[in-house]
């Protein structure tokens, strides 16, 4: 039976302001109360208790998130082993090929991009920025990383999913593939003429993320898209998963 839970109202209402301080750019107080089901009033209440705390700014009556978000995010992607151990891997594999490598950690039933390499090469798919979750299976990323989960987890969040039974069984395909090749590439499957290969990073049978090399299709040819890029992956993912074995990042000092 699953844990029953009340939701705190003051809670949400102060997370929906800050989602939605974002997403309207600047807004005013007045601007705010109209796409938050709440006064004027109340509404300021909360913004100045959020600038009391530092999480929010105010500059001549409109309202931004403060910097104070990177400085969390930074220290939370620090306490990630495989940031630690890939950076250097994945920087030196980017410039190489010179194409879009991120890594990414799994998060609930997500994958969430906390790297990336070679930037100016980011391909323009929905959504391709730090931070951002990718489905675990819906995403070749994803995929790689619930490939090796347990049966039951793999079964529930596929269960719970919003795929087709023919997508499941697409799915389940694939994580033979990756549990048979170590890699799984993706030409074009998730998005249109976004050509992608992700390897797992894992040691001792504990998995720690994901790489993966992205790029458009009219950029690879065949020997390149087939042999090349994901030999170069998995040789990537290895050295990162060297890494994590032989240090000890529990000491890790976080920024």
């Amino acid at each position: 039976m699953s844990q029953q839970h009340t939701n705190i109202k003051t809670a949400e209402n102060i997370f929906t302001m800050i989602e939605k301080i974002e997403e309207l750019d600047q807004p005013t107080c007045s601007e705010l109360s109209e796409h938050v089901d709440l006064s004027v009033s109340s509404v300021y209440n909360y913004l100045n208790t959020l600038v009391d705390s530092g999480y929010i700014v105010e500059s001549d009556g409109r309202y931004r998130l403060s910097l104070k978000f990177l400085q969390k995010g930074r220290s939370i992607r620090n306490s990630y082993p495989i940031m630690h151990a890939a950076v250097e891997p994945v920087d030196i594999l980017a410039k190489s090929i010179d194409e879009y490598i991120s890594v990414f950690v799994k998060e609930e039933r997500s994958v969430v991009m906390i790297y990336e390499g070679n930037s100016h090469h980011a391909v323009h798919v929905p959504g391709p920025f730090l931070g951002e979750p990718f489905h675990l299976a819906k995403s070749p990323q994803g995929k790689v990383v619930l490939a090796h989960t347990s049966e039951s987890l793999r079964r529930d969040i596929l269960d719970r999913s919003d795929l087709e039974e023919e997508a499941i069984r697409r799915v389940e395909d694939q994580i033979e593939v990756i549990r048979n090749e170590g890699i799984l590439v993706d030409a074009g499957e998730t998005h249109d003429n976004i050509w992608g290969v992700a390897a797992p990073v894992e040691v001792d049978d504990e998995i720690y993320g994901s790489l993966l090399i992205s790029t458009v299709l009219h950029r690879l040819d065949d020997q390149r898209a087939q042999q090349e890029l994901p030999a170069l992956l998995r040789q990537t993912a290895k050295e990162v998963e060297h890494r994590l074995s032989r240090y000890d990042f529990d000491d890790l000092y976080l920024e």
